[in-house]
């Protein structure tokens, strides 16, 4: 069974073919704020690079976020639209758990969300310790767990994904119409209203 795994929440755009739970190739590309312009295509330079069809993709998995609220957007839709389309399931994962899977042992996985602030997320394997949610870089730094496990500041060059690892603790979309990646917190427009 072919799958398309996917993450745009930070300036990283990563897009993984798996067949069956082995990751087959995958694509990269780091920038600002173009994920949109590049995705699709990517996916079909992907495909077609592996002679892979899209109707022979069985399922979608989505880093649902925290992160950037357009990379979350542009994984998001992206993934919506195939789904629904393709009439397939959609699966996510927190993304900040995707990008630190290739991580062994004990994980404190932050993503920079500017003003001092990170999205964070504890693991331990496939186990979740502490949800993601966001933290003041100052509160972080007082965590028992910043002491006693690796502190992963995810970024372009900072990341391991293990789609094994991904795949096992995908959660699927119940109705596809209704997903939303997990922002965290509203956007400057929303909080300035």
């Amino acid at each position: 069974m072919f799958r398309l795994i996917l993450d745009s929440s930070t300036k990283l755009m990563w897009i993984g073919l798996t067949r069956d739970n082995k990751l087959i190739d995958y694509y990269t590309r780091v920038a600002r704020k173009d994920h949109a312009k590049y995705m699709v295509d990517a996916i079909d330079n992907l495909l077609a690079k592996n002679k892979v069809s899209i109707k022979d993709i069985k399922e979608i998995v989505v880093g649902s976020g925290p992160g950037s609220y357009t990379g979350l957007r542009v994984a998001g839709m992206t993934s919506k639209m195939l789904a629904y389309t393709l009439k397939i399931p959609l699966y996510e994962v927190s993304s900040i758990f995707f990008l630190t899977s290739g991580y062994e042992g004990k994980v404190l996985g932050m993503i920079d969300a500017r003003r001092n602030q990170y999205f964070t997320g504890i693991y331990e394997g496939i186990t979740t310790i502490k949800e993601d949610k966001l933290m003041l870089h100052s509160d972080i730094l007082t965590l028992e767990e910043y002491n006693n496990y690796k502190v992963i500041n995810i970024d372009e060059n900072n990341y391991q994904i293990d789609v094994s690892k991904i795949i096992k603790k995908k959660t699927l979309v119940e109705n596809v119409n209704d997903y939303v990646p997990n922002y965290l917190r509203k956007t400057e427009a929303e909080m300035n209203l």
